[in-house]
């Protein structure tokens, strides 16, 4: 018998593009396009600083702040749990406020987190700084691609793969950086507050004042009035099958992937005493290949290889890892986790070109339902993975159950046959009752 997707199962009306309801966004020249891109992704990379170096800092945490792994998987985790927050409101809030406000809003937040998490020095202080930083900056991870689409709104995969390559761009440059400013720290160059704290305190003062930028492209970016009234969030947007099934499975991929980025530094700094590849340079080179992998994708054409990446690249990343956290050294382990990034890279913004939603708010809705469940996930792994650690010594365990997370993807995608239809369009009376319908 032969298997059919949930979209064919469950058939989801396409919206016309003449329909009133379709993305319409104000119509700006070419130039002012492309600076207000460039200034969007420069002031994003900026403000990925706290995620993606506070793990080259956790060994030194524990020393810093005098706390064993369980408390150091709660502190890891302070930016997820302040996201679950601002995930919440992010889709009726792009609604009014439309998607270069809301991001301006988010990128001027994030700074003033920096400041404080820069400013006080104690645990407490810290903590509270790290989870205002994951309150605005998930908020900002849902509105910079809708910024982008509405920019761009005929390259959807192309602007969502290019919204996460710059937050691969800071993975490849700030984990290195905190790793030249831990060694001056061990160095006595440095004092280990000043290296953990002054660079939350410059990129606050670069956001803060940088998010101003985008007021000068005053039309780019907003949605244009539309003829008729144009249409509201409404739970439909969430609640259809295969919208729940995007949901599901990018929370799946990112919550695994979160939960080894942040304890794998730490696996490797407690298993070895002498590290061939310092943790810093390999979660730059993991990024780099986040980076790699997702130009390419960037440069097919839309559409292309869709359920091929779907279903492939989940399981070859994550047997890559399980084999080299249980069977390697320090440098395989160093280097199976870059390598693996290549192909579990291509997942996520594969999974999100499945969203076809024609609205920025619809789209902000299914997306930022994807990262507040994520967000959830993310606090239970790394928590999970920090008391598993802390009762019995071993971070491979709680590594390893990450990991799978990412074979699980491939799988359901398979069986699912997600990627053959067009993608996930705004539910009509079409569905069963319960499933998305009124």
């Amino acid at each position: 018998m032969r298997r059919t997707s949930l979209e064919q199962r469950y058939p989801l009306k396409a919206v016309p593009m003449s329909d009133q309801h379709d993305l319409q966004c104000e119509q700006v020249p070419e130039s002012m396009r492309l600076a207000a891109t460039a200034i969007a992704l420069l002031l994003s990379t900026a403000a990925a600083y706290a995620f993606v170096s506070l793990p080259v800092f956790a060994h030194a945490l524990q020393g810093y702040f005098g706390i064993g792994e369980g408390r150091l998987g709660f502190l890891l985790s302070s930016g997820a749990i302040g996201s679950l927050f601002s995930l919440l409101l992010v889709g009726p809030a792009t609604d009014r406020l439309g998607p270069r406000r809301m991001l301006r809003l988010c990128l001027a937040g994030t700074g003033l987190a920096f400041i404080v998490a820069g400013a006080v020095r104690n645990l407490i202080g810290f903590q509270a700084g790290l989870a205002l930083a994951g309150f605005f900056g998930a908020a900002q991870a849902v509105s910079l691609p809708t910024f982008l689409i509405c920019l761009y709104p005929t390259y959807r995969r192309r602007m969502l793969t290019i919204g996460l390559i710059s937050l691969a761009v800071p993975g490849i440059i700030f984990p290195i950086v905190a790793e030249r400013l831990l060694m001056a720290a061990h160095a006595g160059v440095l004092s280990l507050a000043t290296a953990l704290h002054v660079p939350f305190l410059i990129g606050g003062a670069i956001l803060v004042v940088g998010q101003f930028a985008l007021s000068l492209a005053r039309r780019a970016g907003e949605e244009a009035e539309a003829n008729g009234e144009r249409p509201r969030f409404t739970l439909r947007s969430v609640l259809s099958v295969p919208a729940l099934l995007i949901i599901f499975m990018a929370t799946l991929h990112a919550g695994s992937d979160n939960a080894i980025y942040g304890w794998l530094p730490k696996f490797l700094e407690s298993t070895w005493k002498t590290l061939p590849i310092g943790t810093g340079l390999m979660l730059g080179l993991y990024s780099a290949g986040y980076a790699i992998s997702r130009l390419g994708l960037a440069s097919l054409p839309e559409g292309w290889g869709q359920r091929l990446f779907l279903v492939l690249p989940g399981p070859i990343g994550g047997l890559l890892l399980i084999t080299a956290i249980w069977l390697g050294g320090p440098l395989e382990v160093a280097l199976a986790y870059p390598l693996a990034a290549l192909f579990i890279s291509l997942e996520y913004p594969t999974l999100l070109a499945e969203i076809r939603e024609t609205s920025p708010a619809r789209f902000s809705a299914i997306y930022g339902a994807s990262i507040w469940t994520t967000s959830l996930m993310t606090i239970l792994n790394v928590n999970l993975i920090g008391q598993i650690g802390e009762r019995t010594g071993d971070l491979r365990v709680g590594l390893t159950m990450a990991a799978l997370g990412f074979i699980a993807f491939g799988a359901i995608a398979f069986f699912t046959g997600l990627g053959r239809a067009a993608g996930v369009r705004e539910p009509s009376a079409e569905l069963p009752p319960g499933l998305g319908g009124d």
